[in-house]
């Protein structure tokens, strides 16, 4: 299968390929004084390149490790666990193991992201549906129900959809909302089937959503240079680097530090600054920090 091939290497390869990026952040750091990774960093550090293959180092030494599974990247999306991964190909998600010796009955919809009970979202007319390994697909939270939601907050509520969505536990989420006549997007957060967060986005769109380890969330700003946006669950923004160009963000599992890579490096600051406190040479197309 494509996604579980993505990171299988042939282990001299693979062995030369991270010993390499590992002295090239070494010699880097010490031929032109750029900041290498801190030493108060720990976890796993996991890019995945032009073609998904994911390769990861441990902070702070960055001797290289394997990654768990491949990162969400090129339209596959894995679940927690590294188990299964997901796709969405002319309106219908495939689900299928990981070593490709499986696969789950279809899924009618798009977006798939995990929850971390291992059940799969998808966006279906509008609405979040909930697929299982057992027993039939369920509407979650229907489009009437957004805008029943919506209501208290703006005009034409019935106007808005959802389009994707990133999840926090099994009952709050974040989801980027369209609104069709409009053309305008818009960031909702709920809770227990109730919204805590609107923040309407009328100047741009709004790409690659996460929901961050200890409950706020990301997005990237399309126009007029990609960069990503940090904020609160209660809307507040949270101040991050402006990196023009990111293709991926990621956070350290206790939040404390964000990670912004371009085509070319990953950047490091601490979470609430601007300063760059770290300069991997190595970027990517998906970015994971892992314990």
């Amino acid at each position: 299968m494509r996604g579980a091939a993505t990171w299988i290497v042939g282990g001299a390869v693979a062995l030369l390929l991270v010993l390499a990026v590992a002295d090239a952040i070494r010699s880097r750091e010490d031929a032109s004084g750029s900041p290498g990774p801190p030493p108060g960093l720990h976890g796993v550090i996991v890019a995945a390149g032009e073609r998904c293959q994911a390769t990861g180092f441990r902070f702070p030494s960055m001797a290289p490790e394997q990654p768990p599974h491949p990162l969400d990247c090129g339209g596959e999306v894995w679940s927690q666990d590294g188990t299964l991964v997901a796709s969405c190909e002319e309106g219908v998600t495939t689900v299928t193991s990981g070593d490709g010796s499986f696969q789950l009955p279809d899924v009618s919809g798009c977006a798939p992201a995990w929850r971390s009970d291992g059940s799969l979202s998808v966006i279906r007319d509008g609405g979040i549906v909930i697929a299982r390994r057992h027993g039939a697909p369920f509407h979650f939270f229907t489009r009437s129900q957004l805008t029943d939601a919506l209501a208290p907050v703006g005009d034409r509520p019935e106007s808005w959809v959802f389009t994707h969505v990133s999840w926090f536990a099994l009952t709050s989420f974040v989801a980027v909302l369209h609104a069709a006549e409009s053309n305008e997007t818009a960031i909702a957060v709920f809770a227990r089937g109730g919204l805590e967060t609107f923040l309407p986005q009328p100047d741009g769109g709004i790409e690659d959503l996460h929901a961050s380890p200890l409950g706020n969330f990301a997005f990237a700003r399309p126009d007029p240079k990609r960069a990503y946006v940090m904020v609160s669950r209660g809307g507040e923004p949270m101040v991050i680097p402006h990196v023009p160009g990111a293709r991926a963000l990621t956070w350290s599992p206790d939040e404390l530090y964000v990670a912004i890579a371009t085509g070319d490096e990953t950047l490091i600051a601490r979470t609430g600054t601007t300063r760059i406190i770290g300069k991997l040479p190595f970027g990517g197309r998906a970015l994971a920090w892992l314990t």
